[in-house]
């Protein structure tokens, strides 16, 4: 790794490609002076000095054979650099096979009197940091995508440049570029190990700077770096007008371009970002960054992550999320709008993280996808099981067979366009249509149902349980192989479509359709253990894939309390006190009180996505809870074989007390849906007592007015005396990018 006396000593010259090897001693080029006799290689003539850099000097010359002019590279003479030099040469000769109109072509090697030199093509036009200031962003792209594809072609031979930087860019009248310097390149899968440092320190990414071995991602790096400084006129890691430093460089947080010219388009930031990842793993190849700048170009989508953007958001957002734990331990905020400002900041740094759906950018041509998409599927599905006898056996399984090819073609196809944004669309897709697919093979192959059985979900078709349960099966670990190959989310949620189709699926050949009402709401219920599942992804650190698990679970929660309720719940357990109807009700009711007691407990999870999903339970419970109770006073005769008025209070108190239940949790928690409820049930409690003549109406309502006045005078007579409560300890919630 180089050190410097100062950490933030700038670089000495940030366009001085340099040659550093640890192994050999320090010096510069030998500097010729009138002395020396005038350099000769037969069949060319030097007519002038172009430039000249760390690795030589750069010549004006014409090619006597052929009578062209040619640039001419002499290698710089140092002491203890033959070796040096001879390998330069020979990565000169591998440059000359590549053949690319955007590499300069290089005519040969030439050596006469102990000098060695390059003979290439001499290119008419300006480096690039000449001309980049006039250019708009569209023609900064071209260039950029025009460079991207020449390295592409050179990473595919196995070469890399070493030195991208806008010196050795050349942009022609024609508005065409070349790249110089590739006499830097070197072989990837040379055995030699690289040693030392080659290249130009401002423009080289962070693990050359600590001594690692160039790769085709610090190729990357720089060609990020120019493009920064083609859109900005800034350097990236150029701070507070400061040049830059290998310590800026190191600390790998590049100004946004975006943040210095707001008119560039976002897509440029995004690919240009996206190259300056820290991690090299995480930077585009060289195709990528082509294919996602002539999409950009053709008014395409460009489906490219940046984890810079990221990196940079997160550090913001923990700032602002750590800023908001704080306001809401002194009050500032509620913990609902705490939640939610979570939520808001959690869809920031997850972006669209390749979700296919993801409505804030959808486009009209990716709707007519997911539309077509969707529309096939359900045609293979129907053909594999409703109508499987009117299309015929064949038919039924060539249809879904086909889909779901075409479907695993389309996606592997996006996925070498770098259309990532679909890419999860096509490869999710077929593995749904996976199971009409499997379903229709293994039914005209391997299984039939059972004869006369009442078991058979489609027992008409001729279809098996045991053909929907191994069809659901091999999706689902395709699914989750998908998953944790791409770690895309949008799996998870075909994953979590699978895992229900799968629970079910084993219902059904346990004999499902045969069991009574009470045994089969337990299985309905039985799906609220996918929570387990998206508990075991939070272990894993993954909250992203739980999340559709958890939603899950919470729906086979309140689905099976409902089924329940519907058995009824207490005739299931035999008690046979109540009425059918107000037994009906109060079971509601009991499921009600159990979903208030999941939504006490998991809203004081520390993990959002419970949270939230208790925002949403808070909504069904008053409707179990008062509609239930309701219900079962609603019964004038509630109570088998007590048929006095009094009986009515059996049903009609709890409905009462229920009521100021909910008036005790908003004056506690304060939940608006708790206040509407206790609001409802104030009104529905005075039409009861109307209803079943249990108070005369006149006394009723005056004796409401004043209770309802003397309650009013008594919480305000409480909030002007009320001093805040020791609040409990709670343990803080994870980092943002974990929740």
């Amino acid at each position: 790794m180089f050190s410097l006396s100062g950490e933030d000593t700038p670089l000495p010259n940030n366009d001085e490609t340099i040659e550093y090897n640890p192994n050999v001693p320090p010096s510069r080029p030998r500097a010729r002076d009138t002395n020396d006799a005038p350099l000769e290689f037969p069949g060319y003539v030097l007519e002038g000095e172009l430039g000249r850099g760390g690795l030589g000097v750069v010549y004006r010359g014409r090619d006597l054979t052929l009578n062209r002019p040619v640039a001419i590279k002499v290698l710089a003479s140092t002491e203890g650099s033959q070796e040096q030099r001879q390998k330069v040469i020979e990565e000169a000769r591998r440059t000359a096979a590549l053949g690319d109109r955007c590499i300069v072509t290089v005519y040969g090697v030439i050596e006469n009197q102990g000098n060695a030199a390059i003979v290439m093509e001499l290119v008419d036009g300006h480096e690039l940091q000449n001309v980049s200031a006039v250019l708009e962003p569209k023609q900064i792209a071209k260039i950029v995508s025009e460079t991207a594809r020449a390295l592409s072609v050179a990473h595919r031979a196995g070469i890399l440049h070493r030195d991208i930087k806008p010196q050795n860019i050349v942009v022609t009248p024609a508005h065409e570029i070349r790249i110089l310097d590739f006499g830097l390149s070197i072989e990837m899968d040379s055995a030699t190990v690289e040693e030392g440092f080659s290249g130009t320190i401002a423009y080289s990414a962070p693990e050359r700077l600590q001594g690692l071995p160039a790769t085709p991602a610090t190729d990357i790096f720089s060609l990020g770096v120019l493009f920064h400084e083609a859109l900005t006129g800034r350097h990236p890691f150029a701070k507070l007008g400061k040049p830059p430093t290998i310590s800026s460089i190191l600390a790998g947080e590049p100004t946004l371009p975006r943040a210095l010219r707001p008119e560039i388009p976002e897509d440029l930031e995004r690919i240009c970002l996206a190259c300056l990842a820290y991690q090299p793993e995480k930077r585009p190849n060289a195709e990528e960054v082509h294919q996602g700048l002539v999409n950009y170009l053709a008014g395409q989508p460009v489906q490219m992550k940046d984890s810079v953007v990221k990196d940079h958001l997160l550090n913001r957002v923990e700032e602002h999320v750590n800023t908001i734990e704080e306001w809401c331990e002194l009050g500032l905020v509620e913990n609902r709008e705490r939640d939610q400002l979570r939520w808001l900041y959690r869809r920031v740094l997850e972006g669209d993280d390749l979700w296919p759906t993801e409505t804030r950018k959808l486009r009209v041509g990716e709707l007519g996808i997911y539309i077509c998409i969707w529309t096939a599927l359900i045609a293979s599905a129907f053909t594999a099981t409703i109508y499987r006898q009117d299309v015929g056996v064949l038919f039924s399984w060539l249809l879904p067979m086909g889909t779901t090819l075409t479907l695993g073609f389309a996606g592997l196809l996006t996925q070498q366009l770098s259309r990532k944004r679909v890419t999860p669309l096509f490869f999710g897709a077929a593995i749904l249509s996976l199971v009409p697919t499997l379903i229709a093979i293994l039914t005209a192959m391997v299984w039939a149902p059972i004869p006369g059985s009442d078991s058979e979900l489609f027992q008409n078709v001729g279809i098996a349980n045991r053909t929907l349960f191994a069809a659901s099966l091999v999706s689902l670990i395709a699914a989750v192989i998908r998953l944790n190959r791409t770690g895309v989310s949008f799996y998870a949620w075909v994953a979590a479509i699978l895992y229900s189709s799968t629970h079910l699926s084993l219902l059904l050949m346990a004999g499902y359709l045969t069991w009574q009402d009470g045994p089969q709401a337990v299985g309905i219920l039985s799906l609220a253990a996918a929570w387990l599942m998206g508990t075991g992804f939070e272990t894993m650190k993954k909250p992203r894939f739980a999340r559709p698990f958890h939603w899950l679970g919470a729906i086979g929660l309140v689905v099976g309390l409902f089924l329940l309720a519907e058995v009824p719940t207490l005739r299931w357990f035999g008690v046979e006190t109540l009425n059918y109807t107000a037994s009906k009700g109060w079971s509601l009711a009991l499921s009600g009180f159990v979903l208030l007691l999941v939504t006490h407990l998991i809203e004081n999870s520390i993990r959002l996505e419970r949270r939230r999903i208790a925002h949403y339970l808070e909504w069904v419970c008053p409707i179990f809870i008062l509609g239930g109770l309701y219900q079962a006073a609603q019964s004038s005769n509630p109570v088998v074989g007590w048929d006095t008025a009094e009986s009515i209070w059996v049903t009609v108190g709890p409905f009462i007390a229920a009521v100021a239940m909910f008036i005790a949790l908003t004056a506690r928690t304060w939940r608006p849906r708790f206040m509407l409820s206790a609001m409802v049930g104030v009104a529905l409690s005075i039409q009861l007592l109307e209803h079943h003549d249990l108070v005369p109406v006149r006394f009723l309502m005056l004796a409401v007015s004043i209770v309802g006045l003397l309650l009013a005078a008594a919480f305000y007579a409480r909030m002007e005396l009320a001093t805040h409560s020791r609040k409990s300890e709670k343990p803080p919630p994870p980092p943002i990018s974990q929740d």
